[in-house]
């Protein structure tokens, strides 16, 4: 008897397996968030299971941009989106970038980018107000987390509502940021909201070097009442937590050598780093009794 027939039931079986999965998967909304700048700010919108208010987390994009070459959302979002989606929290993913007219600015240097992380900040805080006011979020329980330009971001934005806090604000349940850049907020000493901190950060990363991050942290720590929680993972570049192999990105100006900088996944560290993420996610978002 050919063997060809089981194995034509076994591809049959993965094939039908990865549609119904694909069926399965949840479908984000897009929706649109008019900011005070008279830029419509462009998201994606995850709404959590069930009847009652539910946690949410705000998920800021790295320079790379929302989506991926063929116009779907990049493997890390809709992996993110994926995931809190199956722990029971809402999600929104602001588009900073295409609601600008941009697709990516990874290979535009620092100081010539048309959109820094302090716009990206105030793009956060109207995501931040917009999310607060949905009928299902627990206003009370709401995360902020951030890749590189995103994760520098979010720290900004920590930075901006301590130094500038606006009145109804919702509060943010904590924060957790995977290898952001570090170097301006260590050197001005910033001083950041007080909300519970996750700084994931890879021990050889080329594009946004750990150390400043390490040093910066450890101001935060010394800050009395401070909640700031830091994992170095050795043997990882920029982009660990992903799956695809490490390369060297000669298009990208910013990294520590002229050279390029390294990018990619460490199978081992993405594992430790989404468990940690999901463990801050449980300790942070978890329910609080009524005030």
């Amino acid at each position: 008897m050919s063997c060809l027939h089981p194995l034509r039931h076994v591809l049959l079986g993965i094939a039908l397996a990865l549609c119904a999965a694909a069926q399965a998967a949840p479908a984000l909304q897009r929706v649109e968030l008019p900011l005070p700048s008279g830029v419509v700010l462009r998201a994606h919108w995850l709404a959590a299971e069930g009847a009652e208010r539910r946690p949410a987390v705000l998920a800021l994009h790295g320079c790379g941009g929302l989506y991926a070459k063929g116009g779907g959302l990049a493997e890390r979002y809709r992996e993110t989106a994926a995931r809190l989606h199956a722990a029971g929290y809402a999600v929104l993913m602001p588009d900073s970038f295409g609601s600008r007219g941009l697709r990516e600015v990874c290979q535009t240097r620092y100081r010539e980018r048309s959109v820094d992380v302090a716009e990206r900040a105030q793009d956060a805080r109207a995501a931040l107000a917009w999310l607060a006011a949905q009928p299902l979020v627990d206003a009370r329980r709401i995360g902020v987390l951030g890749w590189s330009n995103g994760a520098t971001t979010t720290l900004t934005l920590l930075e901006q509502r301590r130094a500038h806090p606006e009145a109804g604000e919702p509060p943010i349940a904590g924060a957790a940021v995977f290898y952001p850049g570090c170097g301006p907020l260590k050197k001005r000493q910033a001083a950041l909201e007080d909300a519970p901190l996750l700084m994931l950060l890879g021990a050889l990363d080329d594009w946004t070097p750990p150390q400043p991050c390490v040093d910066f942290a450890r101001q935060l720590q010394e800050r009395p009442g401070n909640d700031v929680t830091l994992q170095v993972y050795e043997g990882s570049y920029h982009g660990f937590d992903g799956t695809a192999p490490v390369r060297v990105r000669a298009d990208v100006p910013n990294g520590t050598s002229g050279h390029g900088v390294h990018q990619g996944g460490n199978p081992e560290a993405r594992a430790k780093a989404l468990a940690a993420l999901d463990a801050f996610w449980s300790r942070v978002l978890a329910a609080r009794a009524a005030p």
